[in-house]
């Protein structure tokens, strides 16, 4: 599965129920919506449904690397500063690694990647 930023395959990170893949240059993480509900569920947030956002249909996103359709941007937090993308095909979401001033470990595990996960979407909820 190649990453939708930088066109080069993603590393594979398995977990108990699922798993996710992550650029290991931009830092980016791909994950199904159903591993993503399970995360958000286990840190007490609401499955993804529940969270909001706003469509932006003027953003170009790139291409779902799972079935290669347009992904759609979806906005939130405050002043709506943040973003993730999704695919309506599959359910897929894409969210950015970190800014360019952050390096970009080499590796990460399932907690790790589940854990900014978290963090990312306690911060989109916020308005």
């Amino acid at each position: 599965m190649d990453c939708p930023r930088c066109t080069v395959e993603m590393t594979e990170i398995p977990g108990d129920d699922g798993s996710m893949h992550r650029c290991s240059d931009c830092g980016g993480l791909w994950v199904d919506v159903a591993d993503l509900n399970r995360i958000l569920l286990h840190a007490n947030l609401p499955a993804l449904s529940g969270i909001g956002g706003f469509v932006n249909p003027d953003e170009m996103a790139g291409q779902c690397p799972a079935c290669h359709v347009e992904l759609v941007v979806v906005e939130g937090g405050e002043k709506r500063s943040l973003h993730y993308d999704t695919c309506e095909s599959c359910g897929g979401i894409w969210l950015e690694g970190p800014d360019d001033d952050v390096e970009v470990p080499e590796t990460m595990d399932w907690k790790g990647a589940a854990a900014d996960i978290v963090g990312f979407y306690k911060a989109f909820r916020k308005k």
